[in-house]
Formats: structure tokens, C-alpha cells, sequence
């Protein structure tokens, strides 16, 4: 998928690779459901030569994230080694991305920082986290921030009608309650697999926050947050083995205050 919405950063790393400027590692950081795996993929298909859109496997990317909530620890800081140690085969980079740097250990960072200090040439590592705090100083001194934005509504309007192809009223609707997440604006459209009670709580949630965005934004801003957080925090259900009608009781009991 083509990443929506940063052409500004798109033009930068593209001047980058053009002039051999890259870094050897940088942290992508914003908001969940905003692009920041979609950038970092994309990148490491421009460094492929590859077409982002026809999903195919990329030979000299890796992405390590964690499995079922757990961490990301040493064995997970040995693969990364073993994998940007080695040259790359097409691309000018070997390209590491790691999803939700928040569940790295105190030791995987500190193992990750040794390869940060002395990178090989050819390497390119990718942190990607809602914020820059997930890093341990030492570790986010060495890396380059960048930080990805919401978008505003219209935007993603306007991306929704684009590439989409959503009428107008829809995508209006269906922006409004993303709160500048474009991810979350596409998942609202497309129809991904779930379980039927996650599906109807999740349904109920997004009906809510639509209905409250309409009512004022600014006027439900702090139960609009908590609904934002609530299904994010539902979507990763597997990831946190919760019980869906004990959520759906929190959710109601919140609603009804």
C-alpha cells in the first residue's frame, strides 16, 4: 500500500536515498492506525525497486514484532543481527522494521543499541512507537525521530473518495470519526475477518464515536479519547485474551454515566 498523506516525508527520504544520506536507523513515532508501518514498508520497497502495492514479500526487509502481547527480547535482537550482517541482495539497505518498540526489554535495547553504535554499511533499522519515551535515552539518542501527525478530516476525505472510491457522505462520516488516522479510516471500509462478538462490540464503539464526533468534538472530546483508546485496545483482543461481554459491560456502564 502506497502511504497516505506524508508526500512531505516521501520527497525526503527520497532525496535521502538519492544522495546516499540515509541514516542507519531512525524511529517513526505518532498515533496508532497511522501509517507508520505503511511508510516504513513502502520505504523498504523503494529501496527494493519494488511496486509497495502488489504485496509481495520484500527479499532484504525483516520485521520483527511481538507475538500475543508478549516482548520483544534477545532472540528477537539475534535475528535482527543475523539478518543486517548479512548483504543485501537487490536493495542498497537490509532493512530491519520493529513493530510496537514499546515491548522491547531493557535488554533487547540495550543489545540494539551495540548494532545502532556500530551499524553495518549496508543496514537500515526501523523502530516504529506512539512515542518517543519507548526508546531508553541512550538508544533514542542515536536514532533519527520522525514523527507522523494526524491528519485532518479532510484529508482523509479526500483519500477515502480518491483511492477508495467512497461517496462523499460516507467518506465525510467515515472521516470524522478516524481522528486523523487514515489506517482507521480504511479499516472502517474494508471487510476484514473477525469474530462475531468482536465484530458487534467493535460495530457499537464506532457507531458511538461517529455519533458523538456529530454531536461536537471538542464537547465529547475526553469520552471520545477513551472510546479511540477502548478500540484499539479491542481489535488486539487476541493479543490481550479479553472477555468480550465483560468489555461490553465497561463500555455500557461508561456510556450510560
Amino acid at each position: 500500500m502506497h502511504p497516505f498523506g506524508y508526500d512531505d516525508k516521501i520527497e525526503l527520504f527520497k532525496k535521502l536515498i538519492e544522495k546516499d544520506d540515509l541514516a542507519h536507523a531512525y524511529l517513526f513515532y505518532g498515533e496508532p492506525e497511522i501509517g507508520k508501518f505503511t511508510f516504513a514498508s513502502f520505504l523498504a520497497a523503494f529501496l527494493e525497486n519494488a511496486d509497495p502495492s502488489d504485496g509481495r514479500p520484500l527479499i532484504d526487509a525483516l520485521v520483527v514484532r511481538p507475538e500475543n502481547g508478549g516482548t520483544l527480547g534477545i532472540d528477537e535482537v539475534l535475528k535482527i543481527q543475523e539478518f543486517l550482517y548479512q548483504r543485501p541482495l537487490i536493495s542498497p539497505r537490509r532493512t530491519a522494521i520493529v513493530d510496537d518498540a514499546a515491548s522491547l526489554t531493557r535488554e533487547a535495547q540495550g543489545a540494539l543499541l551495540k548494532i545502532v553504535e556500530e551499524p553495518p554499511r549496508s543496514s537500515l533499522i526501523i523502530f516504529l512507537s506512539t512515542d518517543q519515551r519507548d526508546l531508553f535515552d541512550a538508544l533514542l539518542s542515536r536514532v533519527e525521530k520522525i514523527y507522523f501527525p494526524n491528519l485532518s478530516a479532510a484529508a482523509i476525505q479526500e483519500g477515502l473518495q480518491k483511492n477508495y472510491q467512497v461517496d462523499e457522505a460516507k467518506a465525510r462520516k467515515i472521516a470524522a470519526a478516524s481522528f486523523g488516522r487514515f489506517g482507521r479510516a480504511v479499516a472502517a471500509i474494508e471487510k476484514r475477518p473477525k469474530l462475531e462478538e468482536e465484530e458487534s462490540l467493535l460495530d457499537e464503539v464506532s457507531n458511538e464515536i461517529a455519533r458523538l464526533a456529530e454531536d461536537g468534538v471538542v464537547k465529547n472530546r475526553k469520552l471520545l479519547s477513551w472510546l479511540l483508546e477502548r478500540q484499539v485496545f479491542i481489535k488486539r483482543y487476541k493479543r490481550y485474551n479479553l472477555n468480550m461481554k465483560l468489555q461490553k459491560k465497561v463500555i455500557d456502564a461508561v456510556l450510560k454515566k
